[in-house]
């Protein structure tokens, strides 16, 4: 099975999940950036792993939920080659 990277960066999760959820598989994540990462619910819509930029979530003016798992931008990069795709959204 594929795994996919999704990076959601002008999209919000909730309305992307609503919209395009069913792509999504037991071995994909989800990567919030930009408008995603700003307007992230206070609880996990999905049992994927979430993740986010460690320096892009020290510029926001509020604490990200407990849920997402901050990388460095090292291991972002390797976040990124560890899946077979990624998706920008």
């Amino acid at each position: 099975m594929t795994s996919t990277l999704h990076w959601l960066r002008n999209s919000s999760l909730v309305p992307w999940l609503e919209q395009h959820g069913h792509l999504l598989s037991d071995t994909d994540a989800l990567l919030m950036s930009g408008v995603a990462l700003n307007e992230l619910p206070p609880e996990s819509p999905v049992e994927l792993p979430v993740y986010a930029r460690k320096q892009e979530a020290n510029a926001l003016d509020t604490a990200l939920p407990d849920y997402v798992m901050l990388k460095s931008d090292e291991q972002w990069v390797e976040l990124v080659l560890s899946f077979q795709q990624q998706i920008t959204w």
